[in-house]
């Protein structure tokens, strides 16, 4: 019997990507993706890319369409780098407008294209859903090198409440499960398993507040074995 083959497209999650001690981004050996692939017996070809957009995702299927068409499933993981902004853009100009990467509409419309895409070669799309951002973690990271000025501006541009950077973050999550809905697609909620941790949510992150450290990958990988695979 051949072995299940699964393509996974992503950002820094699917690829793995951790906060080292001295802030410096590596990725670990110990990805999700890794250890489905091991503890199932499945073949895994991870095409996770950090810093990855739905956007870019388009370009990443052009490459690997070949693979892709080959495989049995096709894993789908963005969001998280589309809702981010320009935090230093802010910092210097909290009173103009700012986007971020990718606005809500058009990432639920780019997201549909992929899983469009996905089905036209032949596999099977499933998406992973988001795990939630650690938002006072997430904005002392992204502006430990700003001024206290800066910080103060970003914190006014934010509605004086920086708690409302999850809550951004989760509404393109909300997008996904809608997305599942409207094109009958398989979603695997890993959300939930980080909301529900029995204890300090915080020890599933890197410093940065929105990269899962090894414990977190584990309980990703953990709860798609167990629920979905």
């Amino acid at each position: 019997m051949s072995r299940t083959r699964i393509i996974a497209l992503g950002d820094s999650l699917t690829k793995g990507v951790v906060l080292r001690n001295d802030n410096r981004y590596a990725v670990t050996d110990s990805n999700y993706m890794d250890i489905i692939g091991n503890e199932l017996d499945m073949s895994v070809e991870n095409y996770g890319k950090f810093g990855c957009t739905v956007g870019f995702g388009s370009n990443v299927i052009d490459r690997h369409s070949a693979e892709i068409a080959a495989s049995d499933y096709t894993f789908l993981e963005y969001g998280g780098n589309d809702c981010d902004f320009d935090w230093m853009k802010i910092a210097l100009s909290p009173e103009q407008e700012h986007n971020p990467k990718t606005t809500l509409d058009s990432f639920g419309d780019q997201f549909q294209k992929l899983i469009e895409r996905i089905r036209s070669l032949g596999s099977i799309p499933v998406i992973v859903s988001l795990p939630p951002i650690i938002s006072d973690m997430y904005f002392s990271f992204f502006s430990r090198m700003m001024s206290d000025q800066q910080k103060a501006n970003v914190v006014k541009w934010l509605g004086g409440d920086v708690g409302i950077i999850s809550r951004w973050h989760e509404s393109y999550n909300r997008s996904l499960f809608k997305i599942a809905g409207l094109t009958g697609t398989r979603i695997f909620d890993i959300t939930t398993p980080f909301d529900t941790y029995r204890g300090d949510m915080k020890a599933l992150y890197c410093p940065d507040g929105i990269h899962p450290n090894a414990e977190g990958h584990r309980l990703i990988a953990n709860t798609i074995i167990n629920r979905y695979l």
